[in-house]
């Protein structure tokens, strides 16, 4: 596979390019080198590629093959949401500004970035927007609003979405209480390796 990808990429094919830098920034079919994956991330960020800007925010985010830099990073993620749908970009920056990470905290702006998100289908978003009114971050506290956002998530197969609707049926949250559905969605986290899930089952008894 990486071979083909490299042929492909020498031929200027840019999403061969993209796939090629996520070979070596994961270390598939070659040595891993997050050097390198910058490097060919950058090229095609810097044409207008958004996969390539989110990536490379990414890195910028997490300090791998480049100097970490919350401000780069957030420039990254909104030249990507500044074409329009990229709903991974529009995630990442509401979780800066949820974090504080490069910018100041502000949960309105946060919880607006989530939204944007959420309504594109993101599962992530519809975790963080289900988390912000379970929360009232950024928003007002609303336990209905707040699982109806888990759900969608979890429904998308998000295991945090998952562990939090699971949180919803234990705790009565916006939904009746029901034990069983709860053990239910937290036994599909767990086996994602949700730690929160596997804690709450191992306190029941129910897992592994």
């Amino acid at each position: 596979m990486f071979r083909s990808l490299e042929k492909a990429a020498n031929a200027n094919h840019t999403m061969s390019q993209f796939h090629l830098a996520g070979c070596y920034r994961n270390g598939l079919g070659v040595g891993q080198d997050h050097t390198k994956a910058v490097d060919m991330y950058r090229k095609l960020a810097e044409c207008g590629m958004a996969q390539a800007q989110i990536a490379l925010g990414q890195c910028y985010e997490i300090g791998k093959g480049v100097d970490q830099a919350y401000d780069t990073a957030i420039e990254w993620y909104s030249k990507a949401a500044d074409q329009g749908s990229y709903s991974d970009s529009q995630f990442w920056i509401g979780d800066c500004y949820y974090h504080a990470l490069g910018v100041s905290l502000d949960y309105k702006k946060a919880f607006e970035w989530f939204i944007k998100s959420a309504n594109q289908g993101n599962s992530y978003g519809q975790w963080k927007v289900g988390y912000c009114y379970y929360n009232g971050h950024g928003v007002a506290e609303d336990n209905a609003k707040g699982f109806k956002w888990f759900q969608k998530s979890a429904e998308q197969g998000n295991r945090y979405g998952q562990w939090w609707l699971g949180d919803c049926f234990h705790n009565a949250y916006g939904v009746p209480q029901d034990i069983d559905t709860a053990i239910s969605w937290w036994l599909k986290s767990a086996e994602q390796g949700q730690e929160d899930a596997i804690n709450d089952l191992n306190f029941l008894g129910k897992w592994p």
